[in-house]
């Protein structure tokens, strides 16, 4: 037998079992986060008021996955993982502590420009098809967005937390985490006076994400990592994470521009249509981020250890094995999607 096929065998299954954690948090989180949409839905309806919600939530969600989101996960995760393999965790904690003060001083810095240039960035961005429509609306916008944005600071830190940990191969924090965010929504709509309106959505947005960040905590000071007042001179491993995350955020930013344009299409068509095409958008999604995504998240360590060790058959068979697990579970997950949407569409008013 292939000396090779013993250990990878063991990988297989230690992705499989993180891949089963992440897609049960995945389960836990989407219904929370049915709760959180009936609620909202039930509350604000398809409104003109909602839209501008999501409106400014697609504005900071394209900042922070433009500028983190999944390039630094898919260009830190390898690299911090490298270091780990070849026991130099000093090196890993430090390369760790100078990608956190890069994101807290780039994030600030845009979500700042942002801020101060949000009239700008919602009246020629994305009112740019329904000029002077509806100037409350977009007065709202403004409003919002600049309430949300320093969830771009808290999500890249966020984010950067949730590599750390699944390449130490812990998931489950990381995984419920989104579920939190949720229920800081779920918390602002509420607790917080109704005279606020809308915006006790956009603070309960800002308070969840630093209930998306803390829980994570635990598990990250469980680590034992020291942090270092550093930003990565010297370090080569730094330039590295930064020249691989290149390629991916061209790859986001595509994604990204897809969403925006349909953004602003919608915010061109009678009230409630950005609402409309969210939860659309939400639903079409949920085979990919509940099979693919889990995945991809669980198997993603594994094959960075693998490929920094040097065992590229191990490799080869860890990542045919995954994409025959969600090629078995992908069909089924997107027939059972498909055939609910009647039930799906009745849980939202019209």
């Amino acid at each position: 037998m292939d000396s090779s096929v013993q250990p990878a065998r063991s990988a297989t299954r230690q992705i499989a079992r993180a891949a089963g954690t992440v897609m049960a948090a995945f389960l836990i989180t989407q219904a929370v986060g049915l709760l959180r949409g009936i609620l909202i839905y039930r509350v604000f309806g398809t409104s003109a008021d909602l839209d501008s919600f999501n409106a400014a939530n697609r504005v900071t969600e394209l900042l922070f996955n433009l500028m983190a989101g999944g390039a630094l996960g898919s260009a830190f995760i390898p690299t911090f993982t490298g270091l780990l393999a070849h026991d130099q965790r000093e090196r890993a904690w430090k390369l760790a502590s100078a990608v956190a003060n890069l994101l807290l001083l780039g994030l600030t810095l845009a979500a700042v420009l942002a801020a101060v240039f949000a009239p700008q960035l919602v009246r020629y961005g994305l009112y740019v098809l329904a000029p002077g429509q509806a100037p409350g609306q977009e007065a709202l916008t403004v409003w919002l967005l600049r309430v949300m944005m320093p969830t771009v600071v808290i999500f890249g830190l966020s984010g950067l937390v949730m590599g750390i940990l699944n390449a130490h191969q812990r998931f489950w924090l990381p995984a419920i985490a989104p579920a939190l965010y949720s229920i800081g929504q779920i918390l602002g709509v509420l607790l917080l006076p109704q005279e606020l309106g809308i915006s006790r959505l956009a603070w309960g947005a800002l308070i969840g994400s630093l209930l998306h960040l803390l829980v994570q905590f635990p598990d990250l000071l469980r680590q034992g990592g020291r942090y270092t007042l550093t930003l990565g001179r010297g370090v080569a491993e730094v330039r590295e994470v930064i020249r691989l995350m290149g390629p991916r955020i061209l790859g986001v930013a595509v994604v990204q521009l897809n969403f925006i344009v349909n953004t602003i299409i919608a915010l061109s068509l009678p009230e409630g249509s950005v609402s409309a095409i969210s939860l659309a958008f939400t639903w079409m999604l949920m085979p990919q981020v509940a099979i693919a995504q889990s995945v991809a998240v669980a198997a993603m360590p594994t094959f960075s250890a693998q490929a920094a060790l040097g065992k590229l058959g191990e490799l080869r068979n860890s990542l045919a094995s995954s994409l025959r697990g969600v090629l078995l579970l992908a069909r089924p997950a997107t027939w059972a999607c498909w055939r609910a949407m009647p039930c799906w569409s009745s849980c939202w008013p019209r």
